[in-house]
This record gives structure tokens, sequence and C-alpha cells, in this order.
């Protein structure tokens, strides 16, 4: 394994890790604190969150680790052997389906339904409470443990190498 694509495994490590923390803080306090400010303040606060993280550096990470999970795992596939090898297409193939993959097909469009409705109106109550809180969880709590989980795959794969 050369020098340059050890580093980039490394980095990818803390970069999974650090994703896998903000999602982990998400399922285990801020959306259970939202859920529980009484009246639209949850919905209002959900909604301008969801606007501002498209502007910060999050989303670089974010989208920048989808690209790097990628590259690992071509670069793993033709130019590594072994254990290494599979750990690593298997840590960048969890990252792209568990975490970019979930985001785009499950949490993206429950943050463009609420983001079109009236904070005020009570079926945009109804559908907080009934759908978007139990969905939007259970599919970070997914993102969660993917992003850990590739964490732990490419810190294996560099052990074990």
């Amino acid at each position: 394994m050369s020098l340059w694509f050890t580093l980039l495994c490394a980095a990818s490590v803390l970069a999974y890790a650090a994703i896998g923390g903000v999602f982990l803080a998400f399922s285990d306090f801020i959306m259970r604190s939202f859920n529980l400010v009484t009246g639209p303040g949850g919905i209002q606060s959900m909604q301008v969150l969801n606007v501002e993280i498209m502007r910060s550096v999050f989303m670089v990470f974010f989208i920048g680790l989808a690209a790097i999970s990628l590259l690992i795992a071509i670069y793993a596939g033709i130019r590594l052997e072994g254990l290494s090898a599979r750990l690593l297409m298997l840590a960048g193939a969890i990252y792209l389906v568990g975490v970019f993959g979930v985001t785009a097909a499950g949490n993206v469009p429950l943050n463009n339904q609420l983001a079109a409705m009236d904070p005020s109106a009570a079926q945009t109550l109804a559908f907080w409470k009934e759908t978007y809180m139990t969905r939007w969880v259970n599919l970070n709590s997914l993102r969660t443990l993917a992003s850990f989980l590739a964490s732990g795959l490419t810190l294996t794969a560099l052990v074990v190498r």
C-alpha cells in the first residue's frame, strides 16, 4: 500500500468517524429535543437546519467522502490483494450505500417534504410526529451505524495490511 493511499485511508477513518458523530448526535439528542419543543418550534428548527447544513463544512466532508470512498474502493479492488483490499472495498461500499445512498433516497426526500409545509399547520405537526420523526431518525441511525462501520473497517484494513 503506497504512502499516499495509506494517508488517504487514515484520513478517511477520521472523516467517517466525524460524520458518524454528527449523525449520532442527531439520533441521540438533537431530534429528541426538537420533538419536545411545543408548537411548531421543533419543525421550524429542522427547516432552518436543513437549509443551513447545505452551506456547512459538514457538506464538504459528506460529499467529499463519497468521492473518496469510491476512489478507495476502486483502488483497493485494482491495486491491493487480500483482506485489506476486501475490507477497504466493503468500507467504501458501506459509506456509499449506507450513508450517501440512504441520505439521498430517504432523509432528503423527507426534508424536502417538511420544507414545503407550513410549520403552524395541523397537518404539518401530524406529519412531524407520526411520520417524519420516526422515519428520519431510523434512517439517520442507519447512517450512524454505516459511518462507524466504514471507519472501523478502514482502520482494520490499515492494521492488518
